[in-house]
């Protein structure tokens, strides 16, 4: 089956920090203790993977499949999850498999709420016969108000038991479904069938192979490393592996006797250490103020609903009353949006204001004094002529064959980064470059809120869900029964939701063109840097005639690390 980045990223990230450990434990105590804490304390968490969906929708089945029967999860036609269960994957990934919605049961629904609050990727089976009322309502809750819409992927289970009536009706059953919110990617498949073959690998081989490719379950592996790629996933994948190769250029320093090629070693990973730290660092913060844009949206959204509930029910809701709270929302929302583009700004400034402090307190450490002077030490001439040596007591130094190169690296990565100056005012190094470019993320099409045409869901009729529902509903004394209050009141609730649902698809929409333009720029710069440190350490390694065992082992951790870096590059590349 295709590679799970989720599992071979964390698989590698754990296996390298294990032998990182063993090989840690030969050094002095005193320089390993501290490398040693740190691989304890910034140990990215496990990936959290979440199915969710009706009851004997194929959830555990799927679980079963894509782990190649590694849990023996309980499957049946009957309600077979009671409770939200985690298996740890190899303790690479950890699955969550929530209890089937609605599955008569009430209980079972905050289960599952409770499972789909921390996911990093929501797998949302739906069965082959489709949506009804109640699975629609749930998908656009886990995609509006649980704010997964752009951490969900939607799974059709059991695809091999009923073929489509229509080459594309799926996909318009799938739309219909999403209502307001952008496409969320989808694929089909029959997990079933590749238990069936996965059974049969060692008595029927061809069978096998058959029942498995019938599957299609490589498409979902295919589509989370797809999700991985595309959302900002590999990021932080990816963290752990740029911890452990600084860690482990740390510890190479340590081995070795040159205080020249120490320091060095030294000054580079603390680059690497700072630099990978910030990035993850960055994501993390920018991805709070987007939460906080999104309250601001609901907040708008709510607001707005409640005042045209105040004016339905003291008398009528006039076209103009419409306008005007049409008006306000709009502008709370151009509100909301100014403030989350200018938080935006502020983090990228203030978090590069620190990490040029932090590049110059690197530079002026001891090591970094020692690591940017080295090319700068003059070489003795060597012409092969058999030259007497006198003992002097200030004997001329002769520098290391790669000193050049690192004291010109080390100069243009602290203009570069701006160490010293302040984004502020180095006008001409990466955050301020970065700074400029999010006005280009925040572009036109967002202001002003444009894109919401909250006016379109009231009116006369709004449609919510596909219903038509009157909006101008007296007060609840004129009902005869209160079967008609009932009523009322349950279109009041529908259609508050679809107003903030509708909200909240335009600012997901927003975040999540923003977030992937500023990512992408970031990356432009912090990528480079990553191969230009490694590439320097790798000349200061290799002019060493000899090499210890220790060495020998961390040099493999470093290369395992990259190789294991590269296919991620190469994932989010081929995306």
């Amino acid at each position: 089956m295709t590679v799970n980045l989720f599992k071979e990223s964390s698989a590698a990230a754990r296996a390298l920090g294990e032998d990182l450990r063993g090989i840690l434990t030969g050094l002095d105590p005193a320089v390993a203790q501290p490398l040693l804490d740190r691989l304890s304390v910034e140990a990215h968490p496990t990936p959290l993977l979440v199915f969710t969906g009706y009851h004997s929708s194929g959830k555990s089945t799927l679980i079963e499949a894509l782990t190649d029967r590694a849990f023996n999860v309980p499957i049946g036609s009957g309600v077979t999850t009671d409770e939200v269960k985690q298996y740890d994957w190899d303790g690479d990934v950890r699955l969550v498999d929530t209890p089937g919605v609605h599955a008569g049961r009430p209980h079972h629904d905050e289960l599952a709420e409770q499972g789909l609050q921390a996911a990093d990727l929501v797998l949302f089976a739906v069965p082959v016969e489709l949506f009804d009322n109640t699975l629609v309502a749930h998908l656009r809750d886990v995609l509006g108000r649980l704010g997964k819409s752009r951490q969900t992927l939607i799974v059709i289970t059991k695809a091999g038991t009923m073929a489509p009536p229509a080459p594309d009706v799926r996909e318009r059953a799938i739309r219909e479904a999403l209502g307001p919110f952008d496409q969320v990617p989808w694929v089909e498949c029959d997990a079933q069938y590749y238990l069936d073959g996965f059974d049969l690998a060692d008595s029927a081989p061809a069978d096998s192979a058959a029942f498995i490719e019938a599957s299609g379950l490589a498409r979902v592996a295919d589509l989370i490393n797809s999700f991985a790629s595309q959302q900002g996933e590999l990021g932080r994948l990816s963290q752990p592996l740029q911890l452990l190769l600084a860690i482990s250029l740390e510890a190479t320093a340590s081995l070795t006797d040159d205080p020249n090629e120490q320091a060095a070693l030294k000054v580079l990973a603390r680059q690497r250490s700072a630099l990978s730290k910030k990035r993850i660092h960055l994501d993390d913060l920018l991805t709070a103020r987007s939460a906080q844009f999104r309250t601001d949206a609901v907040r708008a959204a709510t607001l707005f609903a409640d005042n045209i509930e105040r004016d339905e029910q003291g008398g009528a809701l006039s076209e103009a009353m419409l306008e005007g709270h049409t008006a306000t929302l709009n502008e709370s929302l151009g509100t909301a949006l100014d403030r989350f583009e200018a938080t935006v700004r502020q983090v990228l400034e203030v978090q590069f204001d620190d990490l040029a402090s932090e590049v110059l307190e690197i530079e002026a450490s001891p090591f970094g004094r020692v690591a940017v002077q080295l090319g700068e030490v003059e070489s003795a001439s060597f012409d092969g002529r058999e030259v007497a040596v006198t003992r002097r007591s200030a004997q001329a130094l002769s520098a290391p064959s790669w000193a050049g190169d690192l004291t010109k690296y080390l100069k243009q990565f602290n203009k570069f980064w701006g160490a010293g100056d302040g984004v502020k005012a180095a006008s001409g190094s990466n955050g301020h470059k970065v700074v400029l470019k999010v006005g280009h993320a925040f572009g036109k099409k967002f202001k002003p809120w444009e894109a919401v045409k909250a006016a379109d869901k009231i009116g006369k009729f709004a449609k919510v869900g596909g219903v038509a529902i009157a909006v101008g509903l007296e007060a609840y004394g004129v009902f005869a029964d209160e079967r008609a209050a009932v009523k009322a009141e349950q279109a009041r609730t529908e259609r508050r939701r679809g107003i903030t649902q509708e909200i909240l698809a335009q600012a997901d929409g927003i975040v999540a063109d923003a977030l992937r333009t500023i990512g992408d720029d970031l990356d432009e710069i912090f990528k480079p840097e990553f191969k230009r440190i490694d590439a320097m350490a790798l000349e200061i390694q290799g002019a060493r005639s000899t090499r210890s065992d220790l060495r020998e082992r961390l040099s493999s951790v470093q290369q395992r690390a990259g190789a294991a870096l590269a296919v991620l590059a190469r994932s989010q590349d081929s995306n």
